[in-house]
């Protein structure tokens, strides 16, 4: 994996998408009507990456390769293609993928998640993680196991981080997180990208780390904080 990172995106440098901090946790509750789809009751931007499906390249671990159009399903962490009927379908074997592109973004999969990368030097790469969880209301329901595409009376359904899908009975209200978190890749492992990981991954430049955070005023919490600092112990 290390050395697949250092070919395909050595020296890569983008900007952080403004507004983005290093961690963003952003809720909100929707009303499910009787019937509906929690898919169309939940904002279009939590439950898919893109405004519109688009065409996507996956790279597996074999080095083979696969495109479709495609788009990424935010409450499962999980990748969804349109089949040639139109019809709405979830990418298999998702955790033997190695990288992503769709239009100018590159994502890796890590963890059953998908990361969006923002810069990469050789083995390093800085990315940000978007996660959608749907949350338990008190004194609405239980949860359960069915389809992904029922309705709010048959068990409306969402999918949660593990793939699983989520049965919500006789649930009107419906809370939902959505959270960006700032992420160090080491080509194994993913780190949050705080002042304590900095100086795990770059342990000969401790002091600098503290005294550059310092002189220049930055907040880690911010991804394009986080960024900068990444780039610059690039150099």
């Amino acid at each position: 994996m290390k050395n697949f990172l250092t070919i395909v995106l050595a020296a890569m440098v983008l900007t952080a998408p403004s507004g983005i901090s290093a961690q963003t946790v952003k809720r909100g509750v929707v009303k499910a009507v009787i019937g509906s789809d929690l898919n169309e009751v939940l904002p279009n931007d939590v439950v898919y990456m893109y405004p519109e499906f688009q065409t996507g390249t996956l790279i597996f671990k074999n080095k083979s390769s696969a495109e479709a159009t495609m788009n990424l399903y935010l409450p499962g962490s999980n990748l969804h293609f349109l089949g040639p009927r139109g019809d709405t379908l979830v990418v298999k074997n998702q955790d033997e993928a190695l990288y992503l592109y769709m239009g100018n973004d590159t994502y890796i999969r890590h963890s059953k998640s998908w990361i969006r990368l923002l810069s990469a030097w050789g083995n390093l790469a800085f990315g940000i993680r978007t996660t959608v969880s749907i949350q338990q209301p008190q004194k609405t329901g239980a949860y359960g196991m069915v389809d992904v595409t029922s309705s709010i009376t048959e068990y409306s359904s969402m999918e949660d981080q593990t793939g699983r899908t989520m049965r919500l009975q006789s649930l009107k209200n419906i809370p939902y997180t959505v959270t960006h978190d700032a992420m160090l890749y080491d080509g194994n492992k993913l780190y949050l990208a705080s002042r304590r990981n900095y100086k795990k991954l770059f342990p000969h430049k401790k002091e600098f780390i503290d005294q550059y955070i310092k002189e220049n005023n930055l907040d880690l919490g911010k991804a394009q904080d986080a960024l900068q600092l990444f780039n610059l112990l690039n150099l």
